[in-house]
């Protein structure tokens, strides 16, 4: 399901939507560090910013329907002490992602500088 556009953020562009379907397609659990089905977890959302930098589209973390839930239904925090910071994940999964030259810089360092 693709987030459509609302009034409080625009919806993916063309190189968020690749990202994403990558994330998808490359089938492997950011968490566990596993090949296995993934869903495309958004970490905070699609609106969110941080710096003033709309990040939400592209912080997104391939994870299996056990880290998802976890995260998701169960505590943030307990995931972090799991499983580390959703930004290190994010991190870890961006160095495979094929099309790096196409995430933006300050998106990158926004994600960085988030930290959690």
């Amino acid at each position: 399901m693709q987030r459509v556009a609302t009034k409080n953020t625009r919806g993916p562009n063309a190189a968020e939507k690749r990202h994403m379907a990558w994330v998808k397609e490359r089938g492997k659990c950011a968490a566990l560090d596993v090949f296995t089905a993934v869903t495309a977890h958004h970490c905070e959302g699609a609106t969110f910013r941080h710096n003033k930098v709309l990040v939400g589209h592209w912080f997104v973390l391939g994870l299996s329907k056990l880290a998802d839930d976890f995260v998701t239904h169960g505590s943030r925090r307990k995931f972090r002490e799991q499983f580390g910071p959703q930004s290190e994940l994010w991190l870890r999964q961006l160095e495979d992602y094929p099309h790096q030259d196409e995430v933006p810089y300050e998106v990158v360092e926004a994600i960085r500088a988030w930290g959690r």
